[in-house]
This record gives C-alpha cells, sequence and structure tokens, in this order.
C-alpha cells in the first residue's frame, strides 16, 4: 500500500541522516596503558667517574677516521639486509592502513540493465527491459572497542617495526666499526709478523758468520733456520684472515667481497674516545631495542581488548537507496527504494574458543614482559661490561706500550753480547720471543680498546632519541 511505502521510505531516511552521528558515537577508542618497568634501574655505573653526557648521533666519527666514516656511509646506502628491514617497515605501514580502514563504512554501488524478448503462441513477439542502480552502506559499530583495539594494535606494531629499523641500524653501524678495526690490527700483526721475520734473518746472517768462523755450533745454526722457518710460516695464515675480514667489510658496505683496492690505514692513527654515559635510568628510552618491545606490549594489549570485546555482541548497520525502471539503458522516471537494518548478533556457545583466545592473549602479554625484563638486564650488563673492558684495556696497553720498550732495548743489547760472544743464542731467541709477544699483544689490546668503545656506544643506543614514541631516524624510503 502506498502509505506503508511511505512509512518505511521515512524511516530508512531518517537512519541515512542519523548515519555520520552513528559513526562518530558508536566508537571506543583505545587508549594503551604505559608500560610498567619491570626492573629498577642501578643508580649509577659503578665505572662511571665523569658526568654523563649525551651520545651523539654520529658518534663513529669520534674516532676521527675519514675511511671509517665512508664505509659506513657506503653501508647505510647499500646494505642488503638494512634495505630489506626497511621493507618491513613499509608493510607494517600498509598494515597500519588497512587496520584502520576497518574503523571506516564500506560502501558500494551496483548498476545493471538489460532487455529479454518472449515470442507469444500467435507468432507475435514482445520485448522488454529493466535498468537498476543502488548504492548501499554497511558499518559496524565499533560499542565496545573491538576494532579501535585492531588498529592500536596494528599501530603499536608498526612503531615497534620502526624501532627494530633503528636497532638494526646502529647494528650495522657497530658491525662495519669492528670490522674495518679487526681489519686493521690483522694488518698490523701481518707488519708485526714481518717485522719478526726481517729480525730473525738478520740474527740467522750473524749466526751463519759465527759459523762459518768457528764461533757458534751447527746446533745453534739449526735452531735459528728453524726459527726463522717459523717465523716465515706465520706470515700467509695472517694475510688470509686479513683478506677475509676485508672481504666481510666489503659484504657488509654491499659491494663484491674479492674486488677493490686494499686500504691504505693504520690502526695507531684511529683515535679511542672517552665516553662518559648518562645515569643508568636514560637507558631505558635510549635504546630502540627496549623501545621495540615496549610497543609490543602495546600491541598484546590491544589484543587483549580485541580479545575481550569479542565476547561481547556486535552491532552493525546497513543502509541502501535503488533505482529502477523498466526501460533499456535509462533511468527516466525511476522507482526509488531504501532500505535500513540495524543488525545484532551473539555467538551463543563456540566450545570455549573466545575464551581461550582472552587466555592466550595474556599468557602471550606475560611472556612478552619477562622478555622486556630480561632484555633490560641484559642492557645494562652490556653497558658494565663496555664500560669495565674499556677501564682495563687502557690499563693494559699502556703496560705493554712500557714492556715492548724494555724488551726492544733488551734484545738490541743481547744482540750485542751475542755478537761480542758474551750471551748464547737461546738468550738472543728468549729476548726475540719477548719483542715477537709484546707486539702481538699490543696490537691485540689497541683493538679490544676499539672493540670495547664500539660495544660501548652501541650498548648506550648509539646516540638514538626517541621521537614521540613512533620515529627516531627519519622516513624510510621506498
Amino acid at each position: 500500500m502506498p502509505w506503508r511505502r511511505n512509512k518505511t521510505m521515512t524511516m530508512t531516511a531518517r537512519i541515512l541522516v542519523l548515519l555520520p552521528a552513528l559513526l562518530v558515537g558508536g566508537c571506543a577508542t583505545f587508549t594503551p596503558e604505559p608500560v610498567p618497568l619491570p626492573v629498577t634501574p642501578p643508580e649509577q655505573w659503578s665505572a662511571q667517574i665523569d658526568e654523563g653526557q649525551d651520545i651523539d648521533a654520529s658518534w663513529w666519527q669520534a674516532f676521527n677516521d675519514d675511511y671509517l666514516n665512508r664505509l659506513i656511509d657506503k653501508a647505510l646506502a647499500a646494505n642488503p639486509d638494512l634495505a630489506a628491514t626497511a621493507q618491513s617497515v613499509i608493510q607494517a605501514d600498509l598494515q597500519l592502513q588497512s587496520a584502520g580502514a576497518g574503523l571506516l563504512p564500506s560502501v558500494g554501488a551496483m548498476a545493471s540493465t538489460g532487455r529479454q524478448a518472449s515470442r507469444a503462441s500467435g507468432g507475435d513477439t514482445n520485448s522488454g527491459g529493466s535498468t537498476s542502480a543502488g548504492l548501499s552502506v554497511d558499518y559496524e559499530l565499533d560499542l565496545w572497542g573491538r576494532l579501535s583495539a585492531v588498529e592500536g594494535a596494528a599501530l603499536a606494531s608498526f612503531q615497534a617495526t620502526r624501532f627494530d629499523y633503528d636497532a638494526a641500524r646502529i647494528t650495522l653501524i657497530a658491525s662495519v666499526a669492528s670490522t674495518w678495526f679487526e681489519w686493521l690490527e690483522l694488518q698490523q700483526r701481518v707488519e708485526v709478523a714481518r717485522n719478526n721475520l726481517a729480525i730473525g734473518e738478520r740474527t740467522l746472517a750473524l749466526v751463519e758468520v759465527r759459523f762459518r768462523n768457528g764461533a757458534a755450533s751447527r746446533a745453534e745454526l739449526a735452531r735459528q733456520q728453524t726459527s726463522v722457518l717459523s717465523l716465515r710460516n706465520a706470515v700467509p695464515p695472517l694475510e688470509y684472515q686479513a683478506r677475509q675480514r676485508l672481504a666481510a667489510l666489503r659484504v657488509l658496505t654491499g659491494e663484491l667481497p674479492f674486488e677493490g683496492d686494499t686500504p691504505d690505514a693504520d690502526i695507531s692513527e684511529v683515535s679511542i674516545p672517552v665516553i662518559s654515559p648518562l645515569a643508568p635510568a636514560s637507558l631505558v628510552t635510549r635504546r630502540p631495542d627496549l623501545a621495540a618491545q615496549e610497543a609490543r606490549l602495546v600491541a598484546a594489549s590491544a589484543d587483549i581488548e580485541q580479545a575481550r570485546a569479542a565476547l561481547l555482541p556486535s552491532v552493525s548497520l546497513s543502509a541502501a537507496v535503488r533505482l529502477s525502471t523498466d526501460s533499456f539503458l535509462s533511468l527516466a522516471d525511476p522507482t526509488r527504494s531504501m532500505s535500513g537494518l540495524l543488525g545484532l548478533s551473539q555467538s551463543l556457545f563456540d566450545g570455549g574458543q573466545r575464551r581461550n583466545a582472552l587466555a592466550i592473549s595474556e599468557s602471550r602479554r606475560v611472556a612478552l614482559l619477562e622478555g622486556y625484563r630480561g632484555s633490560l638486564l641484559t642492557a645494562f650488563q652490556e653497558v658494565g661490561d663496555a664500560l669495565d673492558r674499556d677501564s682495563l684495556f687502557e690499563l693494559q696497553e699502556q703496560r705493554l706500550q712500557e714492556i715492548l720498550v724494555r724488551a726492544e732495548e733488551t734484545l738490541r743489547l743481547t744482540e750485542v753480547r751475542y755478537r761480542e760472544g758474551a750471551d748464547d743464542l737461546l738468550t738472543l731467541l728468549e729476548s726475540q720471543r719477548n719483542v715477537f709477544d709484546a707486539r702481538q699483544q699490543l696490537s691485540q689490546m689497541r683493538l679490544n680498546r676499539l672493540i670495547a668503545a664500539v660495544d660501548l656506544y652501541k650498548a648506550l643506543g648509539g646516540g638514538w632519541q626517541r621521537d614521540d614514541g613512533v620515529v627516531a631516524t627519519g622516513p624510510v624510503e621506498e
């Protein structure tokens, strides 16, 4: 009847008019709670003496090594692993956009037209057509915050992925610096081995002269010849190790491993920076790996909200408008129809699946919180260990320098005494061995100090600063 049709259209129109208000008022917003700190930071670092200071974001420049600066620039631009991590950030951003779309209504459109013909029994042909077009809107009212929690979880996951990228960036820089210093130390050890060989050959020439003059025995000559052979045999393995480290360095910078010129650099020219960290409490906000775990805890809280909301009824709203005519390819003088529906659905029995899902989400968050606590403890341990190593290696390097000076002086005097016949060959060999050992230990100690500085920079977060809990190193470019 016409009056019933008009009444239905009036009610539907009212629903469509109230739709914007329902879209706004029917949404609950997920607000994450602050993540509790499961560990109380120590009051100060045990090895800290001077007042702490911020770490510069370009901390590697403190080593005053131009070649290292160029290597890190190459690595940040061409390292394949870092580029892959950047794509993970892009994917997380797209997932966040998809999650946010769930809070918006879905709008659909349809249109159709057609013609049909029929033949009557008398041979006459009747033809007709129809055309229709419509628009529909479907929307789930987020009364309990389920969809908002989905978006909140996606946002927190996106933030965690961004922090993972920042952590990977710092790790890459530290790896390049450490590998570069290891190659420099191997180059120095190769040079030390060659110098040791030169000393051994010089001594062998002296023994040969004394042997020809009858002042040295054949046993002394054979002993020194064996020593020279051992010294000569020690050089190739060190050269091999140096080539391998240089190849690994080139892979980190996105280059072919065994191509390119050998750099001309000296580890003794690399400066060792003085690092004085801030109070331990600041470490919590200065490391991207810890920030990533915080973000994952927020995502886990959002998952719990989703699981709780899934226990409640879902409310949906749908509306449609349709125009139709009995003409082909024409909507002139159409018949209009509108419909609206407010739906309520509730699962009455699911075998405990939803409650189990809630329990799983809660257990997962507890596990993440324990993992966060363990990471905090490890972070404090890493900083304290790097500080202790820095202090220890600095003192040992000073002592080794003194030992080397005295060992070289002893070798010089022993060579003179052996030439004059006042000392035997064993005393001379012992003096040589002391010089060789002191040189190698000093080279290794220099490397230890450099690696300790790199580890300390990395453990302190590499100058990373959290920008409103979202971005730390700037946008990731595709």
